[in-house]
């Protein structure tokens, strides 16, 4: 009987779990279908949005006017890549982040102000804005939770001295590297196994010589009780027959 009552227990159980992926998969199906729409109906519209949810997303305008937009992430990585657009005004971003990796791209000469509330987030903002006149401003607004969120000037990866090994020679380097590296290791292996023969070697040596001088005197001091021995055995008062 009891082991009917697990039995039904775990098909009970596995059901649940069934019924709980099901629900979820449909619950996440729905809300890409939202998220795609959502998309497409603002194609032709002043501010645009973009969605993504559980996928790795890449946004990036390119020598067009960039006036604002609407962004959700909810387990993506995301990139706003505004480095080549066109700002002729001050824009806003709306954002919100769950569980996401959000990256906005800042070109030069644009400023940006942040106002994002957050929940077990990061916002890192490297932009360094400056006070020119004329110059335009991003503001990043929204809410983020448990994601990490950077905003980088369109530069942050480049180095300024443009002082770039190719790839042919960094490759050749690193194989020069690796196999001077090998080498060593190599040697210092040789080195460790040949003082490891030589200890075995010497233990082995002091091993035999302390047997030979235990031999030794065992047969020294069996030789040397011999006389002793016989000795006693003659002093000894054996009784002797009567007549």
């Amino acid at each position: 009987m009891s082991k009917k009552g697990g039995l039904l227990k775990a098909i009970v159980g596995v059901a649940a779990l069934a019924t709980a992926a099901k629900v979820g998969y449909d619950k996440y199906k729905k809300t890409k279908e939202d998220y795609v729409r959502e998309e497409e109906d603002s194609i032709d519209a002043e501010i645009k949005k973009y969605n993504a949810i559980f996928e790795k997303k890449v946004i990036e305008v390119e020598d067009e006017e960039f006036t604002g937009c609407e962004m959700k992430a909810v387990g993506a990585r995301t990139v706003l890549d505004l480095g080549l657009a066109v700002f002729e005004k001050d824009v806003y971003i709306s954002l919100e982040a769950i569980n996401s990796l959000v990256s906005i791209i800042i070109p030069e000469g644009v400023n940006v102000a942040c106002d994002i509330s957050r929940t077990v987030c990061r916002v890192k903002n490297l932009v360094e804005n400056n006070e020119e006149d004329g110059t335009h401003t991003v503001y990043i607004i929204g809410k983020a939770t448990g994601s990490n969120i950077e905003i980088l000037p369109v530069n942050f990866y480049i180095d300024d001295d443009d002082d770039f090994e190719d790839e042919e020679t960094f490759v050749s380097n690193y194989k020069s590297d690796s196999e001077d590296k090998e080498a060593e290791l190599a040697s210092e292996a040789a080195e460790v196994a040949a003082s490891a023969s030589k200890t075995a070697s010497d233990s082995k040596t002091a091993s035999e010589s302390v047997s030979e001088s235990v031999s030794e005197s065992v047969s020294e001091s069996a030789s040397a009780s011999e006389p002793a021995a016989k000795d006693s055995l003659d002093s000894f008062p054996f009784g002797t027959e009567e007549e």
